[in-house]
Parts: structure tokens; C-alpha cells; sequence
């Protein structure tokens, strides 16, 4: 009897031990101690091609719009350079990727970039496609 006391012990004990870290995990990973959750704050923000748009790019469209698949995967749009980007037709690319009516949503994979990238590259342009 004594063993299966021990056993029970033991067992309960790694048991809450294992849930104490699964929670403190999930808490260093959450907002759950009263941070707000990060904001997209665009008009605050310095919008370059080089510090936000190509970034953006590369996460997003390159693996079709790079300068080697672009021929094959990409439809001939090569997006891999600022001036390639910045010579697309603006109407067209954020149709594009603010999956609007009467255009193709990209990424083609169903997912979509976040709002706040699409505010940024919208800003991009407003800004007249800084560097």
C-alpha cells in the first residue's frame, strides 16, 4: 500500500508540475499580463523600400516573384527589386494583395498578408515609393 501512496504522490506531483510549465509557457507566449497587443501605428512609422517593402516582399511574394522563378512560378512579374515594384501598376498590386473583387488574391496559397503590411505598402505609395 505504501508504494501505490508513493506512486500516487509522485504521479500527482509531476502531473502539476507538468501543467505549472505548460502555463507558464503559454503565459510568457500571450499578452496576458495587462500588455496591450502590439498595434499597427503606419502613420508613425518611417515607410522606406528598403526598410519595410522589401522585407514584406521577400516574405510574402518572392517565392513566386523572385528574379529566378518569376518566368515560371510568377506570371513574368519579378518584384525582387525596387524598381521592378515600383514600376508594377499600383491599382493592380493592391488588388492583389487586399484580395479585392475582380482581382487575384496573392499570395495564390489562400493566405493573405496582414492588414498592416497592405497599410504599409499602401503608405509606400502615398509616400511616392521612398527608397
Amino acid at each position: 500500500m505504501f508504494v501505490s501512496h508513493s506512486f500516487s504522490t509522485s504521479f500527482r506531483l509531476g502531473l502539476m508540475g507538468a501543467a505549472a510549465l505548460v502555463l507558464g509557457l503559454a503565459a510568457g507566449c500571450s499578452y496576458s499580463h495587462g500588455d496591450p497587443a502590439p498595434t499597427c501605428d503606419v502613420a508613425h512609422e518611417t515607410i522606406t523600400y528598403a526598410g519595410v517593402i522589401a522585407p514584406i516582399f521577400s516574405a510574402n511574394c518572392l517565392r513566386c516573384h523572385g528574379s529566378s522563378v518569376a518566368a515560371t512560378l510568377g506570371g513574368g512579374n519579378d518584384f525582387s527589386t525596387y524598381t521592378a515594384v515600383s514600376r508594377y501598376p499600383q491599382n493592380n498590386l493592391l488588388g492583389c494583395i487586399r484580395h479585392d473583387p475582380g482581382y487575384i488574391a496573392m499570395p495564390e496559397d489562400g493566405g493573405k498578408i496582414s492588414t498592416c503590411d497592405i497599410q504599409r505598402i499602401e503608405a509606400w505609395y502615398a509616400l511616392g515609393k521612398p527608397q
